[in-house]
């Protein structure tokens, strides 16, 4: 199922205005808030994503409690309350560089899971990003959810090309959430 990789990669959404500059608060999408300083060519989406433009961040400020942004061209709060609900995206080629054996969340979503045992498991639906790691939500109709921390003993492979994760579950993982203990 050879599904091309997503050509950008939304890395916030939109808020409010802060102040009176045309400076927005962006809900991080990103691990890492702090990649917001180094953000120049940007593009800003509809919130249905149909609607596109280019803009130019000139200015990020990171708060534990907030991202600031200031974009080119947005020079007042009135015009700033006008991108509330926006996605902020870049090009793929512009995206940060990721470490070995880590993937953009958007690549996962919707790759086939397959367990060593029982085969098929589903697709992958939800990401949780939780303190410790994050946790993979495998949906498939008809059944319950499945939830398994993303850890190097669990999945043993990812192939964004076949869009397909192999996993290993632990003995007793699949019986909480499918009914069977095998």
């Amino acid at each position: 199922m050879n599904k091309p990789l997503r050509p950008i990669l939304i890395i916030g959404k939109i808020g409010r205005a802060h102040g009176l500059q045309g400076e927005v608060r962006i809900q991080s999408m990103t691990s890492d808030p702090d990649r917001f300083y180094e953000l120049s060519d940007c593009l800003l989406l509809s919130p249905d994503e149909k609607t596109s433009r280019d803009a130019r961040c000139e200015s990020a400020r990171v708060t534990p409690e907030q991202v600031l942004i200031k974009l080119r061209g947005i020079d007042t709060r009135e015009t700033a309350e006008t991108l509330n609900g926006w996605l902020l995206a870049v090009h793929r080629e512009n995206a940060v560089s990721l470490p070995a054996n880590t993937w953009f969340i958007c690549d996962l979503l919707g790759c086939s899971v397959y367990d060593e045992q029982r085969g098929f498991l589903g697709e992958l639906a939800d990401i949780l990003q939780n303190a410790a790691q994050d946790v993979y939500v495998v949906r498939m109709p008809g059944q319950q959810d499945l939830l398994f921390p993303a850890l190097k003993i669990i999945i043993k492979q990812v192939d964004l090309k076949e869009r397909r994760i192999d996993v290993q579950l632990p003995d007793g993982l699949y019986g909480v959430y499918r009914g069977d203990n095998t």
